[in-house]
């Protein structure tokens, strides 16, 4: 194969489309673990977990269009190990695929809790198609459910699951939601957003064991609680997907280490996407990004790498989360800011952080605002990210 992408999801899906879009050649191939074809993961947590959406309305584009763009598109099909010297991937099912070019595209793995209990029946990650939709067939059994974790997965899922009539507490050993964006203002508000929809908020606590026969009936925490429950969702984060890749001889560092073009430590290997450390030229430093936009932006941008057209990342990254009807974007890179300043009021839906370092912009945190305040804020962040690592 002249292109092989190892991962079914939306930067894989990315690659080929801007691949082909842009005059790539040749033999082209997706390998995906999933039956599904590659879809988008925000409804997971949202449309699909809430029954508003089915899995038809999630893919990025139905299977037959990826033999309209001549790609053989392999699902159901794991990645066991990468063979560089003979440049293949080996399979899961004892096949081998041999690439000129290859792109790593594997995305990340959801962290499990240790405790016991854990594989009991009702207690969920999220993180696939398969996952929301046994998470919502639970749900539609269930009168009480257990979150852990105040990041996207576990804010989102909470508020979905409140949206469907479930009585709901969320569990976290942090000290607020949302505690890694480091604007106390918006946690604040979360916990009374979420108090005011009546979701219980056990924060700087954890969970000691899930508990029941065969099947969940309770979560106990570390503080000793006992919350009866049918259903568990943990939220705890996610881990680059490399385990396949370890031994091979590829630079590997909190994920694939690639430079701004996406370029591995291998001679025509490329990564993308959430399982991607990229160097980030706009802030200066090497990061790696689990949002949906940065998998979009990047599997695109390398299609047209891959089709001869140089176009290393340059762009002021984003994030974006649906609480109870409500959008908050965030734009930049918080780390290392020194002072945020607030402007109106997120009581309002009305309201942005700004993310100082010194007197440079370099993030933002906002909800209710125009597109062309957000166009401002994200050229003002560039500006100011771009003066400071010159």
């Amino acid at each position: 194969m002249d292109v092989v992408v190892i991962g079914a999801g939306l930067a894989g899906a990315r690659v080929v489309e801007s691949y082909r879009e842009a005059g790539g050649g040749g033999s082209v191939a997706i390998v995906g673990a999933e039956l599904h074809p590659p879809y988008h993961r925000p409804p997971l947590t949202k449309r699909i977990l809430r029954g508003e959406a089915e899995p038809a309305d999630a893919l990025v584009r139905a299977a037959v269009d990826y033999r309209a763009l001549d790609v053989d598109l392999r699902l159901d099909t794991a990645a066991r190990a990468l063979d560089l010297r003979n440049r293949r991937v080996e399979l899961a099912g004892g096949e081998a695929v041999a690439f000129e070019r290859l792109v790593i595209a594997t995305g990340a793995l959801p962290r499990r809790l240790p405790v016991p209990g854990v594989d009991l029946s009702g207690v969920f990650t999220l993180r696939t198609l398969d996952d929301s939709l046994a998470v919502r067939a639970t749900a539609a059994n269930a009168d009480r459910a257990v979150v852990i974790g105040t990041g996207f997965i576990g804010l989102e899922v909470a508020a979905s699951l409140r949206s469907r009539g479930l009585e709901v507490t969320i569990v976290d050993v942090a000290p607020a939601p949302f505690a890694t964006l480091g604007a106390p203002v918006f946690s604040d508000y979360l916990v009374e957003l979420y108090r005011e929809q009546g979701i219980e908020m056990l924060l700087e606590d954890g969970v000691a064991a899930f508990a029941g026969d065969g099947a969940l009936s309770s979560v106990v925490t570390a503080s000793g609680r006992t919350l009866p429950a049918q259903l568990a969702v943990v939220g705890v984060g996610v881990a680059p997907a490399t385990g396949w890749l370890e031994g091979c001889g590829l630079e590997l560092e909190n994920g694939v280490v690639v430079d701004s073009s996406y370029r591995s430590s291998a001679d025509g290997v490329y990564a993308a996407g959430d399982v991607a450390s990229f160097v980030d030229p706009v802030f200066g430093r090497r990061r790696r990004i689990e949002h949906w936009s940065n998998a979009d932006y990047q599997g695109r941008a390398l299609g047209r790498i891959l089709a001869g057209i140089d176009e290393p990342y340059d762009r002021v990254s984003t994030f974006f989360t649906e609480l109870f009807g409500t959008a908050y974007k965030f734009f930049g890179d918080s780390a290392a800011t020194d002072h945020i300043e607030l402007e109106g009021d997120f009581r309002d839906g009305r309201a942005v952080v700004r993310y100082y370092r010194g007197g440079d912009l370099h993030a933002a945190l906002l909800t209710g605002q125009s597109e062309e305040r957000e166009g401002e804020l994200q050229e003002r962040i560039r500006s100011d990210a771009l003066a400071a690592t010159a």
